[in-house]
């Protein structure tokens, strides 16, 4: 069985995008998606500049094989590490991953943004919370680099007794910001530790996609699909996840890791 061509693609440092994938499924049902899953080299947030960037751009050139209409960085520390990069070498559309300290500044107060290390040193963030500052002067942004929070995240994600709490900087803040796909995983503990709401952009992601993809053709009709040659299909090592409608593939080399997570807090669920 071949992968077809034309699909989404999804790219992410690990599990985080997960939730940018699901979310992004309901906004486009009857699109075909793959997700690309860097979990050998998870978490990105404390690692170099470069070290990102050389990770990004392997991934996304495998990605390239597959002929995407449009692809999203579902990593925050990757978008804000190299995003403009990716624009500038490939032609499909990519729809990046931002904090969405817009939404949360607009009601005021104190805001915590939690991020990863990487994210909270980049020029794109830091003038992300100054246009938000400057636009809500009533909210006082205040990110937090937590080093170790999306690690423990991947690590204990499916233990549903493990506290992350110890993880999260102490205070009373008005309003949240994850801005780490991760932390959406566990956006109920922080909004019950905080006391607050939290928010996060995997909703602004999928407008944003949609408005890319929507006015496409969909090349999948569940039947007659263009096909990768035999050589490209090994690279890329396909694996298949239901329901049949919406078609998944996941790829690289921790693909069942990512199929079960998926399947675990995305599908099962909603049976």
């Amino acid at each position: 069985m071949g992968i077809p061509s034309g699909g989404v693609a999804f790219f992410d440092s690990g599990i985080g995008g997960l939730t940018v994938l699901a979310e992004c499924k309901k906004f486009l049902p009857d699109r075909l998606f793959y997700y690309y899953g860097d979990n050998e080299n998870a978490p990105y947030g404390n690692r170099k500049k470069e070290t990102i960037e050389k990770y990004v751009l392997t991934a996304f050139e495998r990605l390239r094989e597959l002929a995407p209409q449009a692809a999203v960085v579902a990593c925050n520390t990757a978008t804000a590490v190299c995003v403009e990069k990716l624009r500038k070498i490939y032609s499909f559309p990519i729809v990046g991953a931002e904090p969405a300290v817009f939404a949360a500044a607009k009601r005021g107060g104190e805001i915590y943004v939690l991020a990863t290390k990487a994210t909270c040193e980049s020029v794109r963030f830091r003038e992300l919370c100054r246009r938000a500052a400057e636009k809500y002067p009533s909210a006082r942004l205040l990110p937090f680099p937590c080093e170790r929070l999306a690690g423990e995240i991947e690590d204990h994600l499916l233990d549903q007794n493990y506290d992350f709490s110890a993880l999260l900087p102490k205070g009373y803040p008005n309003a949240v910001v994850l801005g780490c796909t991760h932390y959406v995983y566990i956006a109920e503990q922080i909004k019950n530790f905080y006391g607050c709401e939290t928010y996060d952009g995997n909703t602004g992601m999928a407008n944003r996609l949609r408005s890319f993809v929507d006015n496409l053709p969909n090349p999948y009709n569940g039947l007659n699909c263009g096909k990768l040659g035999a050589t490209t299909r090994n690279h890329l090592d396909e694996l298949e996840v239901i329901p049949k409608k919406q078609p998944v593939y996941f790829l690289g080399s921790q693909k069942t890791v990512n199929k079960h997570v998926f399947e675990q807090m995305f599908v099962k669920c909603r049976k």
